[in-house]
């Protein structure tokens, strides 16, 4: 019924595991047992101004033990997609650090990384990336990736050529 919807010109959406739904596969915190019980039961994601992915610990000893893992979608878009994909979690590990191991173990599928405040709008054949300007992400002025989040939110665009992970970044359009 949802590809029936699509090819009908519905409007599908989602963040987080809403938008690995409509990919081949996503890179998942699924695993983080706080992301469900902590946050989405407290409703921090619309009161407080929080998300349902968990916090960085503050402390290396507050790290939590669980690693991201790959979890097939709905197959209508292709390619390996990483929400969150510029956040460190509750595990410590930069997300887009760990999505370029995954996609070491999965080298024949190209992967989208959207940092935690852009969105990929796809329609028909065409895209468009969107963020919002005042919110930190991982596209420095020369567009190249921080870790650390000192730039703006953006999407980039992975793949696997010669054993190493080449990621460039998503034209606005």
């Amino acid at each position: 019924m949802l590809r029936a919807a699509m090819l009908r010109g519905a409007v599908l959406t989602g963040g987080s595991a809403g938008a690995i739904c409509w990919f081949q596969g996503g890179h998942s915190d699924s695993m983080d047992p706080d992301t469900y019980k902590a946050h989405m039961l407290a409703d921090a994601t619309r009161d407080k101004g929080g998300d349902e992915s968990s916090a960085a610990p503050a402390e290396a000893h507050e790290k939590r033990l669980w690693e991201y893992i790959r979890v097939d979608g709905l197959g209508f878009l292709p390619g390996l997609v990483c929400p969150h994909h510029d956040k460190v979690q509750s595990n410590g590990l930069l997300r887009a650090s760990d999505f370029d191991d995954m996609l070491l173990r999965h080298s024949t599928e190209i992967g989208i990384g959207i940092d935690h405040w852009a969105a990929l709008q796809i329609c028909g054949g065409r895209f468009k990336v969107l963020s919002l300007a005042d919110k930190e992400g991982s596209v420095l002025p020369d567009g190249s990736f921080s870790p650390e989040r000192k730039g703006t939110p953006g999407v980039w665009i992975k793949e696997v050529r010669k054993n190493a992970v080449h990621s460039r970044l998503c034209p606005p359009e």
